[in-house]
């Protein structure tokens, strides 16, 4: 018969003579209303105990998580856990592109010890506002913003009362002011990023012509890529920085790239989970960073990131008319105001817009010093209309 154990609600159904030393799973065995219950301590656990001393302390952790109604593989309030332990939890249920910031968060040294391997419960104003000084502005904002979310998922969860971000009702942690980047490409800066651009060229008129983000340009395979029934790109959810479908469609440019990266050096069409702006059969760029930097210093440019890029597709796309609302679907924010504070201040077409505002209203003369400050209303309140008898040779003159 199995050698069982009743201690502690552990055992095993091995035959193994030393089975509290030997490698089958543990199992979890205790009564509920009079029901017994059995469950692979393992599996619930989702990793294998390595002594029957660690087993009778989760076999309990367990148990509390089953009553509770909690899976005994995420976080229980007993547990008391590290912010690493918190950061992989919350990303585990609401996971993000940028894999790597929770690495960063949890080796930022605080207090002279990594962040990470703080207890939540220990964290306080004070050591948050210590880790904010530690980041740099931007960097730290987006680390920030992260730690917020988590604290509050995990207050949502039972395991913290209270938020280090808030006293009470009052929140005193705050984002740092961020300066809105207004980086464009200049006259001339675009073909000598180009010429530079060697096997990269593809990517950066993909990104000119697309708006898309690095990581969703290196992630786009072919079956994203849609002809009928409207030529366009398809970009998941799982792909997006905003967790949302996308469809961002596909100019006479980008198709004429699309078509000479299709096929790989034999002739043959790449298959449809190969990347697109991958190597030339078709796997994947795993980053630009060392490519980029060596691309500037070619071109000879300066202060520009390749996320500029996106920023200056989407003022292309105003300053020729395109639709504000349209071009937020296209680059895929959340809502237009976002768009608009993203390309209002990179727009450089102000002078050419004032003049045919003026061409439009009839200041499509020159107007002398005098006339502006004449008090017959007629350029400046926009009453003017060119042909009328009242206006025709009073307030404007010809240089």
């Amino acid at each position: 018969m199995p050698r069982q154990s009743t201690t502690a609600n552990v055992r095993k159904r091995c035959i193994c003579v030393k089975w509290k030393l030997c490698g089958h799973p543990w199992y979890l065995d205790w009564q509920q209303d009079n029901v017994r219950r059995r469950r692979n301590l393992d599996a619930l656990i989702g990793h294998h105990a390595a002594d029957y001393g660690e087993a009778k302390v989760e076999a309990q952790r367990a148990i509390v998580a089953l009553l509770d109604g909690r899976d005994p593989k995420d976080l229980i309030p007993e547990d008391e856990p590290t912010l690493a332990e918190l950061l992989a939890s919350y990303l585990h249920e609401r996971p993000r592109v940028d894999r790597w910031q929770p690495n960063r968060i949890a080796k930022t040294v605080v207090g002279g010890k990594a962040f990470g391997t703080w207890r939540i419960t220990t964290i306080t104003t004070d050591a948050m506002r210590e880790f904010r000084r530690l980041r740099p502005r931007v960097q730290g904002n987006r680390d920030l913003g992260l730690l917020r979310a988590a604290f509050n998922w995990a207050i949502a969860n039972g395991l913290l009362k209270a938020s280090p971000f808030r006293i009470e009702n009052v929140p005193i942690i705050r984002l740092k002011r961020e300066a809105a980047r207004t980086r464009r490409l200049q006259p001339g800066e675009a073909e000598r990023l180009l010429m530079a651009a060697r096997g990269l060229q593809d990517v950066i008129v993909g990104a000119l012509e697309t708006g898309m983000r690095r990581g969703e340009l290196l992630s786009l395979q072919w079956h994203q890529v849609r002809f009928a029934p409207r030529a366009e790109l398809f970009l998941p959810a799982t792909k997006t920085k905003g967790r949302r479908d996308r469809r961002v469609p596909i100019s006479t440019v980008l198709r004429q790239v699309l078509e000479r990266r299709r096929m790989d050096p034999a002739g043959r069409a790449l298959a449809s989970e190969a990347y697109v702006f991958g190597d030339e059969v078709g796997r994947r760029r795993t980053s630009l960073k060392t490519s980029w930097g060596r691309i500037l210093d070619r071109a000879g440019l300066t202060d520009l990131r390749f996320h500029d890029l996106r920023r200056e597709a989407g003022s292309r796309w105003m300053d020729a008319g395109v639709p504000l609302a349209t071009i937020q679907r296209w680059l895929g924010h959340a809502n237009i105001a976002q768009t608009s504070t993203y390309l209002g201040a990179s727009l450089g077409g102000d002078e050419q817009d004032m003049q045919a505002y003026e061409a439009r209203i009839g200041r499509d003369r020159l107007v002398t010093d005098c006339d502006v400050f004449s008090s017959t209303p007629s350029v400046l309140d926009g009453s003017h209309h060119p042909g009328t008898p009242q206006n025709v040779g009073k307030n404007i003159k010809v240089h």
